[in-house]
């Protein structure tokens, strides 16, 4: 058994208070803005040819872009989503909870033998143009249901964990909600400068700068996503470098929910946890 100790590191919850396109809307303002005076710094020599090229292109089709990136969120799926409904008789939810356990199984089964690519190839949009002008790692949660307070984050070697805790209480029973989300961090972000903030519309941004220091070419595709050409083959094989996948694959979400019973004669706990492939 290894006696390796691993330092955890919280990553506080900002409150912001614009909205998630009022921030992106600022964020193309203030880089047309940088880019016309000069002040960003260059990857290469066509970069603010293709830093402009592609705020024209942003602007152009922003209603598709705002909804591709909202698509691509992570979100906190309900349970009726999965066949539990509300109930709390702990037998009838015990036994709707197998059954789903069952088919997550043959699920996460059925996964790891047609899956063939990485941890990290889920990361479509992983990388974004930050109000610097410089690459930024950024991955969003839809959190509209919770409150700052609600959220925490870690950080533990390459791994970001966003847990959400949210207690609803009636008459009858306290019912807990709680998911808990990990993400693999690429080698290439500067940790010291990891961020988190919660707009006002619930849209949870978790984001680092990156660094692109061995790179041939750094452009935009169609999509507005950023290209990047590695200046040798080896690089390409090199997992631990920045790359943009363009396919989503498998991220790992964990969601407890646990409710307790109040009757005359005793309280009783009633917990279990759904760990599914999405």
């Amino acid at each position: 058994m290894s006696n390796e100790k691993h330092e955890v590191f919280s990553i506080p919850v900002n409150c912001e208070n614009r909205t998630f396109e009022k921030q992106r809307r600022d964020l193309l303002r203030t880089l047309e803005h940088r880019n016309g005076d000069g002040s960003i710094e260059l990857y290469t020599d066509e970069w603010p040819k293709e830093l402009n090229g592609w705020i024209d292109s942003s602007w152009k089709s922003w209603n598709d872009r705002i909804r591709r990136l909202k698509q691509g969120m992570f979100t906190l799926l309900p349970l009726s989503t999965y066949g539990l409904v509300g109930t709390c008789d702990p037998i009838l939810l015990m036994d709707q909870m197998e059954r789903q356990m069952q088919d997550i199984r043959d699920q996460i089964r059925d996964n790891e033998i047609h899956s063939t690519g990485s941890i990290n190839d889920y990361l479509k949009d992983a990388y974004e143009i930050g109000e610097d002008g410089k690459v930024h790692f950024q991955v969003c949660f839809d959190a509209k249901d919770f409150e700052p307070e609600d959220i925490k984050v870690t950080l533990t070697n390459d791994y970001i964990k966003v847990q959400a805790k949210k207690e609803i209480k009636t008459e009858d029973s306290i019912c807990c909600r709680e998911f808990c989300r990990i993400i693999e961090l690429p080698k290439s972000i500067d940790r010291n400068q990891l961020n988190c903030s919660l707009t006002s519309d619930g849209v949870l941004k978790l984001g680092a700068p990156a660094s692109v220091p061995d790179y041939q070419s750094l452009t935009f595709n169609d999509n507005g996503q950023i290209a990047i050409r590695p200046k040798s083959h080896n690089q390409v094989q090199n997992a631990h470098k920045l790359a943009v996948k363009g396919e989503p694959n498998t991220s790992v979400l964990i969601l407890f929910t646990y409710y307790l019973i109040k009757n005359s004669n005793a309280s009783n706990l009633l917990f279990n946890h759904l760990l599914f492939i999405v």
